[in-house]
């Protein structure tokens, strides 16, 4: 923990020391940004509740105006990872000054297809795991940015949340998907922890196969489900929600859209604040920053979000103790 506070503080003075000179913009200039997403594009016009509308407000703070010196090309998966390489080969041959991506599968895309144009992560787990980086404090290359995890101990925080929530819950569900590469180690260790019994679901990537999911996991027992954020995953929120619903079981999830869509709970990092902070790597880059001289950051701060309206619907009393607790609760 000591080890992440030191790269954080020194990833936030290098992020926000800017001399009189830097924020002047180049006169001019029209800087050309791409943004690669695992998932789908958001509805337009996007709802200033989405990370991807605190991106693009956090760039026109900075001073970059779409129509006057910004031009954004964004391009979505829709969960289909396969559609990635041909997605950012696009951004390349557009000849965009850097590449903003989203999850890991994205961000391999990008490093994959160049090592000369920046990529800033907004969002990944484990950067360094997954060879995105060589580390964090210094990540080397042209990749840098942000992490979306603090490390393994959140998967347990999430169950240790569920337990508190669901009065003697023994068996949870993990909904998995097709393209999540999730490291289900320290999920398992932590059920093992906290007394749980996983149910794991088939690999889904289809709304067929995550029907059958849900019903297999609610014949062998779950009694709550623990949904992760991955591509494919968010490509189905409001699916996932749906069944969730249907089955009438409580869920966890990984960032609060799934609650503002009518999930149940989720803790996590604020997407909106991370993809804020990756306008400002974009920002100081464009500003003659290298990627490898930025320490890539990771979140200090998680939220607990829940909806007490779901919560209803299933029949299930939210404990005070955890209540309290709340980052925000949807009434």
């Amino acid at each position: 923990m000591h080890r992440r506070i030191v790269i954080w503080l020194l990833a936030t003075v290098l992020l926000t020391t800017v001399s009189p000179v830097e924020a002047q913009q180049s006169v001019g200039k029209v800087y050309r940004i791409g943004f690669l997403a695992s998932g789908p594009p958001p509805p337009e016009p996007v709802p200033l509740t989405f990370p991807f509308a605190a991106f693009r407000q956090a760039l026109r703070e900075l001073g970059y105006v779409g129509g006057q010196n910004l031009v954004l090309e964004s391009r979505w998966a829709v969960g289909k990872p396969e559609r990635l390489p041909a997605l950012v080969a696009e951004l390349v041959r557009l000849k965009v000054d850097i590449i903003v991506a989203s999850g890991v599968s994205a961000v391999r895309a990008a490093k994959n297809a160049t090592r000369t144009i920046p990529i800033v992560m907004a969002g990944a787990p484990d950067p360094v795991a997954f060879e995105l980086v060589e580390s964090l404090a210094r990540p080397g290359g042209n990749v840098t940015g942000l992490s979306d995890s603090a490390g393994r101990e959140i998967e347990g925080k999430r169950l240790e949340l569920l337990k508190e929530t669901v009065a003697r819950v023994s068996r949870v569900g993990v909904v998995l998907d097709s393209a999540s590469r999730v490291d289900i180690r320290p999920t398992r260790e932590a059920a093992h922890a906290l007394g749980l019994t996983l149910i794991l679901s088939p690999e889904t990537a289809t709304s067929e196969e995550f029907r059958s999911s849900f019903a297999l996991m609610s014949r062998e027992g779950a009694q709550a489900i623990y949904a992760p954020e991955t591509p494919i995953n968010v490509r189905y929120r409001g699916f996932i929600v749906e069944l969730a619903a249907k089955y009438r079981l409580p869920t966890m999830y990984g960032s609060r859209e799934f609650v503002e869509g009518g999930g149940l709970m989720s803790y996590g990092p604020n997407f909106s604040e991370l993809f804020r902070r990756a306008a400002v790597y974009v920002d100081r880059i464009l500003k003659g920053t290298k990627p490898a001289d930025l320490p890539v950051e990771q979140p200090m701060r998680f939220e607990l979000v829940i909806n007490l309206k779901t919560a209803k619907q299933i029949g299930l009393k939210i404990p005070p103790e955890v209540l309290v607790r709340a980052d925000r609760v949807i009434k």
